[in-house]
């Protein structure tokens, strides 16, 4: 009996080589077309959002249920049968402008609200009030901070900034207010140490 030829492994290992490529190349067009469709999705949503932008923009389309700044802000009343309202902030540590050395800036800030309704408001634009609170504190010079007088300047200061994201922004200069223009009365520091 004739015994079949037997094909060495040397033959047996170019077809298993040209497998290996094509899964190797499949591998690779599906990642590509992955990453395609990926960011086909993100152009997607990006058109998306710029559409909802534009139409909350014109006033179309926009979510009744939403909370958003007031266009004209209703006028602030105070009753003075009512308990004051604050709301303590995370503590800030900031670097003061470099003008005169290397000096940093510790200090907690209470806000003094107007009405208790005006805390739903603010703890939405949290993120923002605290954002324009240190750049505002990084702005200034130790200099600026060292006196009582500075101190209180730049509560006035955080007080109108703080207004203006809520959507209250202050009157005019030169015309005086005849009672509080925001939602935040008062800012507070409970505690202000300049290193």
């Amino acid at each position: 009996m004739a015994k079949p030829e037997e094909k060495p492994e040397s033959e047996s290992a170019p077809p298993e080589a040209a497998t290996g490529i094509s899964k190797k190349t499949k591998l690779l067009v599906l990642l590509l077309v992955g990453l395609l469709l990926l960011a086909l999705l993100a152009l997607g949503a990006l058109t998306l959002l710029l559409i909802k932008q534009r139409s909350a923009q014109s006033g179309e389309g926009a979510d009744p249920t939403s909370i958003t700044r007031p266009t004209t802000p209703p006028p602030i009343t105070v009753n003075p049968s009512s308990p004051p309202v604050f709301v303590a902030l995370d503590p800030f540590v900031v670097n003061l402008a470099p003008g005169e050395g290397e000096r940093y800036l510790q200090t907690i800030i209470v806000l003094r609200l107007a009405d208790s309704k005006f805390d739903a408001t603010l703890k939405q634009y949290l993120p923002e009030v605290q954002h324009r609170i240190n750049l505002l504190l990084s702005s200034k010079l130790p200099s600026e901070l060292v006196t009582p007088q500075g101190r209180e300047q730049l509560a006035r200061e955080l007080t109108d900034e703080i207004n203006r994201v809520l959507g209250y922004p202050p009157p005019p200069a030169g015309q005086q207010p005849q009672g509080p223009t925001g939602p935040v009365q008062a800012v507070l520091f409970r505690s202000f140490i300049i290193q």
